[in-house]
């Protein structure tokens, strides 16, 4: 790693790490990905569109921070052909999408299983990634692979609890347990012998076991360029309903400004007020496999918030369908439900209050507005949910009420060196 001076000691401090190109490059199947996933919210959706769209998101997302994970660690010492079989994997997986259903499930299970095993691999005998407990519990794999032998619908539970173990993984799995369990099963297979690699603390006792962290600046950078990638779907969205539009009038000129201006308001609450793409979370403030969870979740709502956004444009001459007009309100309250989940173990008894007058006004009303605006045209609907996030961006309860809640509102709104807001690193 690169070393510079810094200016208030002379001495050399390392150098900033950021994304390579190879990462950059990886990240360009997710492109792909949201866009497949999103086509399975277009009709509707239903509740099953809904669970289905789910577990495929998380499963498709789960594929990639493994991978991600893998060279966030593994730094200059990636391997490009480990990454171009994982971004070909998900290629696949993301091709079969349209038909998952029907001819092509099979094709998704194996891509998905396939890279599960890829991602488990890559690390070196002995070496436990104490951040991403995925890396080394695979059960969640397990009903995936079981599932290529049954039909439908017990194929779509066996995906649901695959999932559903891998997300009970990253909630209970502690550093403390992930390298208790990986002793006991390194004894197990070796018959009590400790297995080669470095001691993972300053005593070393059988068995020995490396531990790996995750370097949590490039893997925020990595989960912030995701956010701005699954906005750019969005944006998409946006282009391609207004693109097959005859008449561009006032209701298209006021549904696409208000689309493009929620997108760039979530840009800027998430990104530069915040942590991995999340609103308001500070670095440090949640274990890196539970940050990574939570980014999952608001990700996948940032994605089903895109699919509503280009319904909007194509029926702006009218009101939304009940299913996307709910869709919408639902993504954004997802959203909204993040951000709180995330700032909330920044606060302290006294500041919670104030916290809550943050995030449940935008809450409850995006909530509201599901069945109370059902009628409403698809633009005024929208311009609502700007607003909502501007509340979010501007609010500050230490103007009005004085300077003790302002300075505590300010540890918010991080500065990082050099006078730039943090976007997400």
């Amino acid at each position: 790693m690169e070393s510079k001076e810094s200016p208030e000691t002379g001495s050399a401090a390392p150098a900033e790490r950021h994304a390579e190109w190879n990462e950059l490059f990886f990240d360009l199947v997710v492109v792909a990905g949201a866009g497949q996933l999103a086509h399975l919210l277009h009709d509707g959706p239903h509740l099953t569109d809904l669970a289905l769209y789910t577990v495929l998101y998380l499963a498709f997302w789960t594929t990639w921070a493994g991978i991600a994970v893998y060279g966030d660690i593994a730094a200059s010492e990636t391997r490009l052909r480990t990454l171009l079989l994982a971004m070909f994997g998900m290629a696949v997986m993301a091709a079969s999408v349209h038909t998952v259903r029907s001819s092509h499930a099979i094709a998704f299970v194996v891509a998905y299983v396939a890279l599960r095993w890829q991602a488990g691999r890559v690390w070196q005998r002995g070496s436990i990634v104490v951040d991403w407990p995925l890396a080394q519990f695979g059960a969640g794999a397990v009903p995936w692979l079981v599932s290529l032998f049954v039909d439908t619908p017990l194929r779509y539970w066996l995906w649901a609890l695959g999932i559903a173990l891998d997300i009970v993984t990253l909630l209970i799995s502690t550093r403390e347990r992930t390298l208790r369990r990986a002793g006991e099963r390194a004894a197990r297979r070796r018959g009590g012998r400790p297995p080669p690699g470095p001691a993972h603390g300053p005593v070393a006792g059988p068995p020995r076991i490396g531990e790996s962290r995750i370097d949590t600046a490039h893997m925020s950078e990595r989960l912030g360029l995701y956010v701005i990638i699954v906005l750019g779907e969005g944006v998409i969205q946006i282009i391609n309903a207004a693109s097959e539009r005859d008449a561009w009038d006032g209701p298209l000129a006021a549904t696409g400004l208000g689309a493009f201006g929620l997108l760039a308001s979530i840009c800027a609450l998430s990104l530069i007020y915040g942590t991995n793409g999340i609103p308001h979370l500070r670095r440090g403030a949640l274990a890196p496999r539970l940050a990574m969870l939570l980014h999952a979740l608001m990700t996948g709502f940032l994605v089903a918030l895109a699919t509503a956004l280009g319904s909007a444009i194509t029926h702006v001459d009218d009101v939304l369908p009940e299913e996307q007009h709910w869709l919408l309100c639902g993504a954004m309250a997802g959203y909204f439900a993040a951000g709180l989940v995330a700032a909330l173990p920044l606060a302290d008894r006294s500041d919670r209050l104030w916290l809550l007058g943050w995030a449940l006004p935008c809450l409850t009303v995006s909530v509201a507005l599901a069945p109370l605006g059902v009628e409403l045209p698809a633009w005024v609907t929208i311009w609502i949910l700007v607003a909502l996030v501007c509340w979010q961006i501007a609010y500050d309860p230490g103007r009005p009420a004085g300077a003790a809640a302002g300075r505590r509102w300010q540890g918010f709104r991080r500065t990082v060196p050099g006078g730039r807001r943090n976007g997400g690193a």
